[in-house]
């Protein structure tokens, strides 16, 4: 084996908490990306979904989840594997690839989700009424579009029933009348 296989993985400890030896540990550059990018984030193997990690955040700013909560007795196993080490949890990393790890579209993720970089939570909340409000938007003109391409339509083809109109769109037709 080459020297650089052997060489352990520095960010085991740091950003990565080895609690299932059998999961493959991220590679280092993987780890180091992750770092980089927020040294608060922390991944681990899930407790609870097979073959999934867990992405999760240190808490700072507050004092994490209230562990005496109601409704911490019935979350899941990496909630509350998260609260026991002041963590929050964000989502699951499914890897597809037994190969290789791919780091860039999560960080893209969280680049869009980001509430400190978007100038804070209420412009991370008015971000996403705008997004909203843009998508329903469209949404009803695509709406208004078809039903008023059906109902030109529905219009041509009673004046082409009833006798109303004798061109068709690929010229005129034979029309018999009747002297």
């Amino acid at each position: 084996m080459s020297a650089a296989r052997t060489k352990p993985n520095r960010f085991i400890g740091i950003n990565y908490l080895d609690v299932d030896s059998r999961m493959a540990a991220p590679p280092e550059y993987w780890l180091q990306r992750l770092h980089d990018f927020d040294a608060d984030l922390v991944v681990f193997p899930s407790i609870q979904t097979p073959f999934a990690y867990v992405l999760a955040r240190k808490a700072r700013r507050t004092g994490g989840m209230n562990m005496h909560d109601p409704a911490m007795a019935q979350a899941a196993d990496d909630t509350k594997f998260c609260l026991m080490r002041r963590l929050l949890p964000i989502c699951l990393i499914y890897r597809y690839n037994s190969v290789s790890w791919s780091i860039d579209n999560i960080l893209a993720d969280l680049r869009r989700r980001d509430i400190w970089a978007a100038g804070g939570a209420d412009a991370f909340a008015d971000r996403v009424d705008k997004e909203d409000a843009d998508e329903e938007a469209k949404i009803k003109s695509d709406i208004r579009k078809d039903m008023w391409d059906r109902s030109g339509d529905a219009w041509r083809s009673y004046q082409a029933r009833t006798g109303q109109r004798t061109k068709t769109r690929y010229g005129h037709r034979n029309v018999n009348k009747a002297t």
